[in-house]
């Protein structure tokens, strides 16, 4: 297995992966699109580009060899420096290099190096198993041919008589509707001014005699007996008196001044120690804190800074794991996960522990605002 199938690999799950000592490979997303000549519609995919400048060791493409191959990580580490070298050489002595599947490196003058992509499988694992789909163009005398035909079809006779009949039924609801209010408000009104004959006042009469609700029964409540005479309730006994407790003298009183010191005297002295001494537990922060951290580790994925933090933890140091979040006009924001070995209230105690931090864990620090 060469060393391209591990970067192609990587290169699925991750937006970056750097060769030490020689430049990293980022791989951007790249929408759908649609070849001009070859009338082809693309899905998405991840396009690789080169970047030079990228050379520090971040651990990912050595981590992921030595759990592949099995070996340790020095060995792997060792695969990657022997497979650099042979890819310097070759630039040195033929102008160019090669990793399969991935692109090719070129010297150019003035330049440094010129990366091309020949990788043919898609890396955006969204867009597994689409195909390239073919799209013929639309030419501009099909559509006029179509358009003239559209204009020359008879419109259709029983759509018209459909819309015809149900505006006629519309009509005729609508004119019943509107008569029977018109007789039921003539009819009201004459009813009300005694202008109906007998006939119908008295049936009228009739059917609302008719219709009348029955009042409901009145039902007869039984009133409570009074007591007997002569019958008197016997006195309930009265509750022997209580001696009286004296009450505790207060506490002395304490100068408002004096109070307001002594509780505020701890709190400061915790503040002081707190600010003084750095915090080194392991823990994960995703919030604005306003602190300043030593930062050892920076990477793209967060499962590979979880592994490094637990490989820190099993030698006896303790990191915090700095999320990625999003920045405002006061705090710059971070896209990378960080292992942070301590953090200080101010950049100038981030300063002067730095160079301690640094010969413990080995690696070159940053400090950052979190």
């Amino acid at each position: 297995m060469q060393l391209s199938d591990h970067i192609s690999a990587l290169l699925r799950d991750h937006d970056c992966v750097i060769i030490p000592e020689f430049g990293g490979l980022i791989a951007d997303y790249s929408p759908a699109h649609i070849h001009p000549v070859r009338h082809t519609l693309a899905p998405p995919a991840k396009r690789v580009a080169f970047n030079q400048a990228l050379t520090r060791n971040d651990g990912l493409l050595v981590d992921a060899l030595s759990r592949t191959l099995n070996i340790p990580a020095a060995q792997a580490r060792q695969l990657v420096r022997d497979a650099v070298v042979r890819m310097q050489s070759e630039l040195t002595t033929a102008q160019r290099t090669e990793l399969p599947g991935i692109g090719i490196f070129r010297h150019a003058a003035g330049r440094g190096l010129d990366f091309e992509y020949t990788g043919t499988h898609n890396l955006l694992t969204a867009s597994f198993g689409l195909p390239e789909l073919l799209s013929r163009p639309v030419r501009a005398t099909d559509a006029m041919q179509a358009r003239e035909r559209g204009t020359e079809l008879p419109e259709p006779v029983l759509r018209a008589s459909r819309s015809r009949l149900g505006r006629r039924v519309l009509t005729g609801v609508a004119s019943v509707l509107i008569g029977g209010l018109v007789l039921s408000a003539n009819y009201l009104f004459a009813l009300r001014m005694g202008y109906l004959p007998e006939n119908l006042r008295s049936a009228t009469e009739w059917v609302a005699s008719s219709t009348e609700v029955p009042a409901a029964p009145v039902i007869e409540r039984q009133q409570a007996a009074l007591a007997q005479p002569g019958w008197n309730e016997p006195e309930a006994a009265k509750p022997a008196p209580v001696a009286a407790v004296a009450a505790p003298a207060p506490p002395p009183a304490v100068a408002p001044e004096k109070k307001a010191a002594a509780t505020l005297a701890p709190k400061a002295v915790s503040v002081a120690k707190k600010v003084a001494e750095p915090v080194t537990t392991g823990a994960t922060i995703s919030g604005i804190t306003n602190r300043w951290y030593v930062a050892v580790v920076a990477v793209n994925n967060e499962a590979s800074a979880r592994k490094l933090q637990k490989a820190y933890a099993s030698k006896g140091k303790a990191t915090q794991l700095l999320l990625p979040r999003r920045g405002n006009r006061f705090i710059k924001g971070t896209r990378f996960y960080r292992l942070s070995a301590a953090d200080f209230a101010d950049q100038a105690s981030a300063k002067r522990h730095e160079a301690a931090v640094r010969k413990q864990f080995g690696v070159q620090t940053e400090v950052i605002n979190y």
